[in-house]
């Protein structure tokens, strides 16, 4: 039980401040401290997820930090993504999809780095054009078919997305991510109830641990300027980068043993 609440905490946290899922923090977490399995402990954090991001998103909404519009329009490309990635699941390596991966997460986190980061207002109004439309239809497509062939959150794409290409402010891309994770997590948590995938003791427990961590979370991260958000969320993109070439290593390691043995 107190694993399962420190899980949530970290997470949640992490979800509120940087406007990711925490899966990244959540799952690793579930599997080396509850032994649940890699399947098991996705399910089940992504049904923690789903409380932690409603409240993280409501309470940036009431912030002002979010653009409802534009999370429903990238939910409904990650939606279509998700399915895309599903079926992609057996035809492409993972480990060239980890490559393309961090390659886009490092160019990314390099301009976060380097940006001006001049705007220090906690929101900005989104001027709507076909090509904005267009464009978060896209970022959700990409995000959404990625967290589906990598396990990773849409978060960590949604929200450099928006700031780099779309020039919406760090404050709105994370809250607005926010928001547009939840549908996602309804969805899939759905379908792993009627699978059996959900531990849903240690679900609620992480979850309840999130829900707290996460309004922390967002209320720190109004708090804080916006480059400087957006040179912590670049640090964040370099950590995930590291932690899943990592994973895609074991992973590699672990077929060549067993030819060996």
């Amino acid at each position: 039980m107190v694993r399962a609440v420190a899980i949530g905490l970290i997470a949640g946290f992490l979800a509120g401040l940087f406007g990711v899922g925490g899966g990244i923090v959540a799952v690793p977490g579930l599997v080396l401290l509850l032994g649940l399995t890699q399947h098991r402990a996705h399910a089940t954090s992504m049904a923690a997820i789903l409380a932690t991001a409603t409240a993280a998103a409501i309470t940036a909404g009431a912030a002002g930090s979010v653009d409802w519009v534009v999370a429903a329009v990238l939910a409904c490309g990650s939606a279509v993504g998700a399915y895309i990635g599903t079926r992609l699941l057996d035809h492409i390596s993972e480990v060239w999809l980890a490559v393309a991966f961090s390659v886009l997460a490092t160019v990314s986190a390099v301009r976060l780095f380097v940006e001006s980061g001049e705007e220090t207002a906690p929101a900005t109004s989104v001027v709507w054009s076909p090509r904005l439309a267009v464009s978060l239809v896209l970022v959700g497509l990409v995000a959404g078919t990625l967290a589906a062939l990598l396990g990773v959150g849409g978060g960590i794409i949604y929200v450099p997305a928006m700031v780099l290409l779309l020039g919406i402010s760090q404050h709105v891309a994370q809250g607005s991510s926010l928001a547009a994770i939840i549908p996602t997590a309804v969805v899939a948590t759905l379908a792993n109830l009627r699978a059996g995938r959900v531990d849903k003791r240690a679900a609620v427990v992480v979850g309840l641990g999130g829900v707290a961590a996460g309004v922390a979370g967002v209320q720190l991260a109004l708090r804080i300027e916006g480059f400087v958000l957006q040179r912590m969320f670049a640090a964040l993109l370099v950590l995930v980068t590291i932690q899943m070439l990592l994973k895609v290593v074991r992973s590699t390691r672990q077929p060549a043993a067993a030819d060996e043995g």
